[in-house]
Formats: structure tokens, C-alpha cells, sequence
């Protein structure tokens, strides 16, 4: 009997026949249709693997895969998209956004690690999987990798990274309009406020502030308690402090490496940030919490608890509200293993309209080998029709 379980996560067994394979280091993003996975790193797949030995793309990019992969909600099938002759080399430890129907690629590394980094960015077309690099002038940020970035208005603001030697918590922000980059902030320590440089960190944005969750160097996880936050009308750096709920006063452990997803409640207009996982070189986390922005309040959600310890993974969220987490670091009994896994969760009690739908789905999957006329004959809303992966 279908249930509709918030807070717990739920394992989808892919319905298709080619599947992307295990990997960490890659990013994913969510529209309402589809989960897309770009990129990503595994050392350990051997070349006698028969998946493996005819894909010219791998051979040319391995162990980075050059790959855009989509996963569709209701029919629960990968499609691996083409266009890998026009992706760039550095395939890991991107930064990677949705804008309406193009995925924006910056940053990254090659292997190993740091040999060659990138400052280009990438708009990507989920139809047809080309990737083209967006004209840049100014005062490009330094090739990089483990960076984060947020949109705001015309501009996309990218925060610190790491050069494999080096990290910063510098801000640079790109014109779309211009393709003109300018410096937003270069810490240079005079400030006290200036964060800590740093990679594989998370952001919230609520409209004035870039809030940096987290992240670290090799040697180091930087924690929540206090949180860096960039203001960008005043164009500073301040630190805040954080607090745990009511019933437990903890944060969460330091870390890296951690997924980040963040939302908007429909009613109070209040900005939630959820994490998930994540390591510290002591630990490696299967915890979720999340962060009230408007009271930097922080609860352990304890019955989203991940299926595994995992780092390196990536999470993203769909509009209606649903947590997604692929792939990442598994580390059980000191042993690590890279996992191929997709899980999701909802994070907020979705629309009535979108139960029934997964209920409908859940009864009768034989939906998704039926015609957009028929779906639309038996009362399917359009909204509806419109998600399903029609060959």
C-alpha cells in the first residue's frame, strides 16, 4: 500500500538499462522533471569492465567522467545526454547551477588533483547536452576548484576554492549581460572578519547575504557555530553565530564536502538550509540538520538519518520540495567504496495535487507507456503529462 512518508528517505532502483556509474566528486541539479548528474571521478573502475570498454568518452577522460546524465522522476530511467566533445577536462569538484533550462558549469579540476584547474564557465542545454563557454573579460577569478556559487539578478557570484596548494575565501561575481567578471572582495587579512580560505564548502543566499556553510582545506573542517556571512550591500564580511533548538543546543561537527540544499516555506517566507553528511577526517557523517536563516537556528533532523556514512556525494532539491542525494564516498569499517545510489526525501509537506500524482504513479506505472492524448483523455492535469520521459 503506497504511503506518503516526509523526513524519511526512500532508494530508487533505476528502471533503465544503461546507468551511470559510481563516482564522487560530481554535481547535481533538479528542475520538475529531472535529477541531471555532470561529471564526477572514480579511480577504481577497471578498464575489463564491459560498460566501459567501448565508451570513447571515458577512455579519453578517465578516471573523470565526461558525462551528463538525467534521471526522470516518474519513469525512474538514466539517459546519458550527448555532447561530450564540447565538455571541458576539468570534470570534478565543479561548481555547478540551474538557470531556467541550462546548466552553468565553473570551475573544476583534472586529474590529479590541482595539475590543471579551470576558470571558465560553462552553459550547458539539457536537450541537447552542448556545453559552450560564455564569453569572459575583466578580472578573471584564479582557475580554481571547490568552489561555490549563487545567482543574484544578473550576476553570478563564485566564493572561495582551491588550487590544490593554495585556498581562499575570495568573491568574484560575473555580469551574464556583459560577460564581464569583477573583484567583489579579495581577503587580504585586514579585516577580522575575513573567512578562513577554504574548498568543498556550501552557500544560502536569502537575498543580502552569502552565508558560507563549512568547508576546509586538507589538513581541515571549519564548523558551524559561527558562520561567515558576506554582505552584499555593504560589501563586508561579518560572522554570526548560530544556536541549536530548543530541545538540543548542539551544531553540527565541522566538515567538508557535505551536501547543501535550501528553501523557502510558501507561508512565512522563512529561508531553511538543510545539509546532509560529509567527513572531517576523523568522521565521516550520515547526519542532516537544518538552519532557520531568520533565527540562525539549527535542528538535528533525526529521522532523516542517511542510509550510509557519505562525503563527496551531492544533493539537490525540486521545486516541490523533495531532497535528492547521488553517488558520493561511502566509508564502512575503514573501507571506502564509491556508490552509484540515488535517495531523496521530502523535506516539506508537498501540494495535495503532487501526493495524488505519486500515489497514481505508484499504482499504476504502466502510465508512463501511454500517450500525452491518452493521459490528457483520462484526466491527467497537464502539469502531470508534461514530467513523464515520452520516447
Amino acid at each position: 500500500m503506497y504511503q506518503f512518508k516526509p523526513f524519511v528517505f526512500k532508494k530508487h532502483e533505476p528502471n533503465s538499462v544503461e546507468c551511470p556509474k559510481a563516482r564522487s566528486g560530481h554535481r547535481i541539479v533538479c528542475d520538475h522533471k529531472y535529477l541531471y548528474s555532470y561529471g564526477g571521478f572514480n579511480p577504481y573502475i577497471c578498464d575489463s569492465d564491459p560498460d566501459m570498454q567501448n565508451d570513447q568518452a571515458w577512455s579519453s577522460s578517465k578516471p573523470l567522467f565526461k558525462e551528463l546524465w538525467k534521471f526522470n522522476f516518474v519513469s525512474q530511467q538514466w539517459t546519458r545526454l550527448p555532447g561530450q566533445d564540447s565538455m571541458p577536462k576539468e570534470l570534478a569538484s565543479n561548481a555547478v547551477i540551474l538557470i531556467r533550462d541550462n546548466l552553468i558549469v565553473y570551475g573544476g579540476t583534472g586529474v590529479p588533483f590541482g595539475s590543471s584547474c579551470s576558470n571558465s564557465l560553462y552553459s550547458g542545454d539539457l536537450n541537447s547536452g552542448e556545453m559552450y563557454e560564455l564569453a569572459a573579460f575583466g578580472d578573471l577569478p584564479d582557475p580554481q576548484y571547490g568552489q561555490a556559487i549563487i545567482c543574484h539578478g544578473p550576476y553570478l557570484y563564485t566564493v572561495g576554492g582551491t588550487t590544490g596548494y593554495e585556498y581562499t575565501c575570495d568573491i568574484h561575481r560575473y555580469d551574464f549581460k556583459t560577460g564581464i567578471w569583477e573583484k567583489v572582495y579579495i581577503c587580504s587579512g585586514s579585516d577580522e572578519n575575513e573567512p578562513t580560505g577554504r574548498y568543498r564548502h556550501e552557500l544560502a543566499y536569502d537575498g543580502k547575504l552569502i552565508y558560507v556553510l563549512g568547508g576546509g582545506t586538507a589538513m581541515e573542517a571549519f564548523g558551524f557555530s559561527e558562520i561567515p556571512a558576506f554582505d552584499l550591500e555593504m560589501n563586508k564580511w561579518i560572522v554570526l553565530n548560530t544556536y541549536g533548538d530548543n530541545k538540543d543546543t548542539s551544531v553540527p561537527e565541522p566538515r567538508r564536502c557535505h551536501g547543501s540544499v535550501q528553501y523557502r516555506d510558501e507561508t512565512t517566507g522563512v529561508i531553511s538550509v538543510v545539509i546532509s553528511g560529509g567527513y572531517n577526517d576523523d568522521r565521516v557523517f550520515t547526519d542532516v540538520w537544518r538552519l532557520d536563516l531568520s533565527l540562525l537556528q539549527w535542528t538535528c533532523l533525526r529521522k532523516c538519518i542517511l542510509p550510509c556514512p557519505l562525503y563527496f556525494h551531492s544533493a539537490a532539491l525540486t521545486p516541490e520540495g523533495r531532497m535528492y542525494i547521488f553517488g558520493g564516498i561511502i566509508k564502512r569499517n575503514n573501507e571506502i567504496t564509491r556508490t552509484d545510489a540515488v535517495y531523496s526525501i521530502w523535506l516539506k509537506i508537498p501540494k495535495l495535487s503532487q501526493m495524488c500524482w505519486e500515489a497514481l504513479i505508484n499504482y499504476f506505472p504502466h502510465l508512463c507507456r501511454m500517450t500525452p492524448h491518452e493521459l490528457l483523455v483520462i484526466g491527467v492535469p497537464l502539469k502531470f503529462v508534461q514530467r513523464i520521459d515520452f520516447p
